[in-house]
């Protein structure tokens, strides 16, 4: 990435290296699927979903098992949105505090300093495009540089933890409460057909085995 070595900004949290990539085949009928159906429970602890007429149900232990994450106290969106009920929105939430979030800025920076991309250093406008391009998926107003956005980043910087699975169920709310409206549909398809595939209590029928191996959906490099 244009000469910055960005790989601590990811290792310090279990899984993340692993969940950004995820290389391979990704099946979009099945994510249209679960995307249609899914349902989230209130206190993030399992996801249903239903999948060729077939009702499924996965719980966040699980989850985290096949995707690799580890389960951590801090949750993005609650520092963000605190309970506000989806669709949350890119432009509202908390402001981070001036101190967390002044190592994402040039100095000087304090009360009342401008936060636009334009303020970045370099190192953290790269790592806010990773996290557009995989972790917090957005296709439009890239000149923006939103609260949830500024959340994240900090912690990468900082090299805060924070929980992963939480942060992609948290916008697979969003996007289903926005009924597809928004600029991020189909977030997550490599670790959803991955969910589909291994945490599942079943083998995979054949013909949802001859629809993955059908597919030429991937994703493009970053």
């Amino acid at each position: 990435m244009v000469g910055v070595d960005i790989r601590q900004y990811f290792t310090y949290l279990h899984g993340f290296p692993e969940l950004l990539p995820l290389p391979g085949t990704y099946c979009e009928q099945w994510v249209r699927e679960s995307y249609d159906s899914v349902w989230v429970s209130l206190d993030h602890s399992y996801i249903d979903y239903a999948l060729a007429g077939r009702d499924y149900r996965v719980t966040a232990q699980r989850a985290r098992e096949v995707l690799g994450l580890r389960a951590y106290p801090t949750r993005i969106h609650q520092l963000c949105y605190g309970n506000f009920e989806p669709p949350r929105r890119p432009h509202g939430g908390e402001i981070p505090p001036v101190d967390f979030v002044a190592p994402c800025f040039r100095p000087p920076f304090g009360e009342g300093s401008s936060r636009t991309m334009g303020d970045l250093i370099r190192l953290a406008k790269i790592l806010d495009f990773v996290l557009r391009k995989t972790l917090l998926p957005r296709t439009g107003y890239k000149d923006g540089f939103t609260r949830i956005q500024q959340w994240l980043v900090a912690h990468l910087i900082s090299q805060t933890p924070f929980d992963l699975w939480d942060l992609i169920v948290s916008e697979i709310e969003d996007t289903i409460s926005e009924s597809f409206s928004g600029r991020h549909q189909l977030s997550y398809a490599h670790s959803i057909t991955l969910l589909i595939l291994r945490a599942r209590p079943v083998p995979l029928p054949a013909h949802l085995q001859r629809e993955l191996s059908d597919s030429d959906m991937v994703f493009p490099p970053l």
